[in-house]
């Protein structure tokens, strides 16, 4: 296994038996949460992952780190459902954040992750700290008071999750 420029694990040869060309590589995007284990894989392309529970309650004490724009996409749906609007907006903000580098966390009110969001593109200004980016987003079924999304360099025909508690995981008897 090998390291891409920022970190992330890559595997520099494909694993036996799966009929990739030499060259390929097996990317990875894990999360690091506890109670929160997710793990993306994608060929070729590197992938980053954000994963949190939705706030209970009232967001409006959360809405600092977003643009005018998102705040209003927020508050346009019923209360109920603001807060899981605004913890899906903040996933696809921190795994494109997580793909393009370390440093970024400082302009992520100027992140806007809805106005280019029809292709998942999100643009990542630059910065002293950050050197910006493109990042293609994602959203994940997570569970309903879960949200998940996953960020690729390029834009990726789908992202499959794999959550290692889940169901779906578990060896089949």
């Amino acid at each position: 296994m090998i390291r891409d420029g920022f970190g992330r694990p890559a595997f520099a040869e494909p694993p036996d038996g799966t009929g990739w060309p030499p060259g390929a590589r097996l990317c990875l995007g894990v999360t690091t949460d506890p109670g929160r284990q997710l793990l993306a894989l994608m060929r070729d392309l590197p992938v980053a992952l954000s994963v949190h529970t939705v706030p209970p309650g009232p967001v409006r004490e959360l809405l600092l780190p977003f643009t005018a724009l998102e705040r209003r996409h927020i508050q346009e749906v019923p209360a109920d459902r603001r807060a899981h609007r605004l913890a899906q907006l903040w996933t696809r903000k921190e795994a494109a954040l997580r793909l393009t580098g370390p440093g970024g966390l400082a302009t992520v009110d100027e992140i806007d992750a809805l106005s280019e969001a029809r292709d998942g593109k999100v643009v990542i200004p630059a910065s002293r700290a950050h050197p910006g980016g493109v990042a293609y987003v994602h959203d994940l079924p997570a569970g309903p008071q879960t949200v998940a999304c996953a960020a690729t360099t390029a834009p990726a025909p789908g992202v499959r999750m794999w959550q290692p508690d889940s169901p779906e995981a578990r060896p089949k008897t």
